[in-house]
């Protein structure tokens, strides 16, 4: 039995030669894990995937269909980097079966917008993510300074991209540390 699934490749795994490991993020079914035998995509690019529906933990590609390559996030190693960190943390938080239509769509949004200003947009994802697995409350953090807090709340809770490149001064590393920290 086949099924259909718009989804972002966040990973691809090199396996026994030619052969891969897909990972990606769907709206509606969560993190797939799919074994393709030959694909040419790389990561960060949207596309439809047609797989074999089975009991497995990985799903047999049957098919792909590139819908947007995503080529602007490969502009610059400042932009993929940032690209990367955004894959990684939606592999460590989200999980197969997990239906996150409205974080798939946040997800692609910001893709979309990564080379406007990676590391500061990066961040905001990161936020974002808590927010959105709810861990993360409008209270103030107590690892934040308040000048700090007020740029982190508009980061997290601001739905507005002008507002949140306004942000001049991040502070990108205690934000890593509050997703460490909460995950």
């Amino acid at each position: 039995m086949s099924s259909t699934s718009v989804g972002l490749l966040l990973q691809a795994i090199p396996y026994l030669g030619k052969k891969k490991i897909l990972k990606i993020f769907t709206p509606e079914q969560g993190l797939l894990s799919l074994f393709s035998q030959n694909t040419a995509l790389s990561p960060f690019c949207l596309a439809e995937w047609v797989f074999r529906k089975s009991a497995k933990e990985i799903q047999p590609l049957q098919d792909v269909t590139l819908i947007d390559p995503l080529l602007s996030l490969r502009e610059s190693y400042n932009v993929i980097a940032a690209a990367g960190a955004m894959a990684q943390d939606l592999l460590r938080t989200q999980w197969p079966e997990k239906r996150a239509p409205e974080l798939f769509d946040l997800t692609l949004f910001y893709f979309k917008h990564l080379p406007l200003n990676p590391d500061l947009l990066a961040a905001s994802f990161r936020l974002k993510l808590l927010l959105h697995e709810g861990l993360l409350s409008d209270d103030p953090d107590p690892a934040f300074t308040p000048a700090e807090w007020t740029q982190v709340h508009t980061l997290a809770f601001s739905r507005e991209l002008s507002k949140i490149q306004s942000v001049q001064a991040a502070p990108h590393s205690k934000i890593r540390s509050l997703l460490e920290a909460r995950l």
